[in-house]
């Protein structure tokens, strides 16, 4: 079984193992397409736990997942599953303990979270839209405002938590990662060029400002949600470094009593002037 998140292609290796839950949430990320000869990140199904069970680098089974970085591979451990992901080689063996999808799905992200930086992609914990056939990434912390944000959008949503700059992609384009947070996806709206990335902050009335490049690198790092491992931190901050250099990047005040949409539009110069 194969499909896309954020952008990367994926096969489900053993998928004759995969439960009625993990097969209804596969269908909710994006189909394969035409891949042509492109090598998937290949997840391998197991019926044990991926690594020796007297290994000590098996941890205690936290909530939530705990990872650990050893030998070039990303060790997770959950209640729910053992994994070990290699994005590197662009493969990985997990090993479920329930039939839920949370398993399946954790492993999905977090491959693509860390396979994404060395393909030249990034992860953005983020929302986006796709409005007048441009991207908009915003940012934030917990509390920024993301998913209320995403609510009040009259266009296209990628994800109200997580999207990525594909793999790469010159210039840069936003694409859906699969995966949302306390929003509803609605239709499976398709990427388009980045054109600004928008720190939230919550203020009494709309302002847009532009952000020094030193302050932009800032916040575009906190909202990449890459696994912290040096081989993967190394090129991540290259691509951010990269966008930030190219894509301008805002601070938006704004207020849930008074959507942003037209104000923000204008300020673009996507929309029609001021009367």
């Amino acid at each position: 079984m194969r499909f896309r998140a954020g952008g990367i292609l994926f096969a489900i290796e053993a998928s004759e193992d995969l439960t009625v839950a993990e097969r209804s949430a596969l269908e909710r990320l994006d189909p394969a397409g035409d891949d042509g000869a492109e090598e998937p990140f290949r997840i391998r199904l197991e019926a044990e736990p991926p690594w020796s069970s007297d290994d000590p680098g098996l941890f205690p089974r936290w909530e939530p997942a705990v990872q650990r970085w050893a030998d070039g591979c990303l060790l997770v451990s959950h209640r729910s599953f053992t994994a070990k992901i290699d994005p590197i080689e662009a493969r990985a063996h997990v090993h479920r303990r329930e039939e839920r999808a949370y398993p399946l799905e954790a492993v999905i992200r977090t491959a693509m979270m860390a396979r994404l930086p060395l393909v030249g992609g990034l992860p953005l914990h983020a929302a986006g839209v796709v409005a007048h056939g441009r991207g908009l990434a915003f940012f934030g912390p917990s509390g920024a405002g993301k998913s209320t944000l995403a609510e009040t959008s009259p266009h296209p949503v990628l994800s109200d938590e997580l999207i990525a700059l594909g793999p790469g992609g010159d210039p840069p384009s936003l694409v859906r990662s699969g995966f949302w947070g306390e929003g509803r996806e609605q239709g499976r709206p398709a990427g388009a060029p980045l054109a600004a990335l928008v720190a939230l902050d919550r203020g009494p009335r709309f302002a847009l400002t532009r952000l020094e490049p030193l302050e932009a690198m800032r916040g575009v790092t906190a909202a990449v949600p890459v696994p912290l491992a040096a081989p993967l931190w190394s090129p991540a901050l290259a691509v951010a470094a990269a966008t930030v250099a190219r894509i301008p990047v805002y601070r938006m005040a704004w207020h849930p009593a008074e959507p942003p949409w037209d104000r923000l539009a204008r300020a673009l110069g996507d929309g029609p002037s001021p009367d």
